[in-house]
């Protein structure tokens, strides 16, 4: 296990840029996201991040799911951003936080997206994204972009429920993980790809992540709550949603949803 991966080497790892400007670590913590938010509801400023070596209550996207989180293993890390942009366009960070992990996680192993928060190697689940923002009717005052990496687990780490399901970039490549550099590496893609949003738009964010994706016109299914849709992936649109063509050739936006490409037969 990497010994460096602890409050003092990280403070000091980010000297420059806006993400990673004040490091708050902790060497157990219920959950990243829930300390990030009493942050920015206190006042941090943008770009404060909260990092955990161990999570005893890391939370899943969808209600009800806990992500696994042992101590010594993984990254759980969680962003306070604050930006300039309609509370309707603030989903996109989701794909801002996909594609910046994908590409961190492409250079060490091939990586697919899944819409709308998850990033699978192998098929199997290595990393997933929750983002939870405080808003007023036209003014977005945080978003906390959380995300979870499989960096160091073994196949045995992982609950027996869930070995079929993820994976981690240790079984992916056979080599253990500073997760030092994988953090540094995370935070300065993960800015790259919020000033381009800020910037550009949703667009150039959408088209990356649709390549780091093989969901266009694919069969989808998806479940949210008890509500299953199917129908084909033509796309996302400007407001993150996908865009899911229905047994009747109707375009349909959804916003949330369980996701899984369905195979031919």
């Amino acid at each position: 296990m990497d010994r460096d991966f602890n409050r003092d080497t990280l403070e000091k790892a980010f000297p420059d840029g806006l993400i990673g400007c004040r490091v708050h670590f902790f060497d157990t913590i219920d959950s990243t996201n829930s300390y990030a938010a009493m942050l920015a509801a206190a006042g941090a400023r943008e770009g404060e991040v909260v990092i955990a070596d161990c999570q005893t209550a890391g939370r899943g996207r969808l209600r009800g799911r806990v992500w696994q989180s042992p101590p010594g293993r993984n990254l759980y890390t969680s962003v306070i951003l604050r930006p300039d942009v309609p509370p309707v366009s603030a989903p996109g960070l989701t794909l801002v936080a996909g594609v910046a992990v994908a590409e961190l996680l492409d250079g060490y192993c091939p990586v697919s997206l899944k819409w709308p928060n998850d990033a699978l190697a192998g098929g199997r689940k290595i990393s997933g994204i929750l983002t939870e923002m405080r808003s007023t009717k036209s003014t977005v005052d945080f978003v906390v972009v959380g995300i979870g990496i499989n960096v160091n687990m073994e196949p045995c780490d992982f609950q027996e429920e869930l070995r079929t399901l993820s994976t981690s970039l240790k079984e992916q490549t056979s080599t253990e993980i500073s997760r030092l550099d994988l953090t540094a590496r995370l935070y300065r893609l993960l800015e790259k790809w919020y000033r381009i949003f800020l910037g550009e738009g949703l667009g150039p964010v959408r088209d990356r992540w649709l390549e780091c994706s093989d969901i266009v016109g694919k069969t989808v299914e998806i479940t949210d709550r008890d509500v299953v849709q199917r129908g084909t992936c033509q796309g996302i649109d400007d407001e993150g949603m996908l865009l899911v063509v229905d047994g009747k050739g109707r375009t349909v936006p959804v916003r949330s949803g369980d996701v899984t490409i369905q195979k031919e037969r």
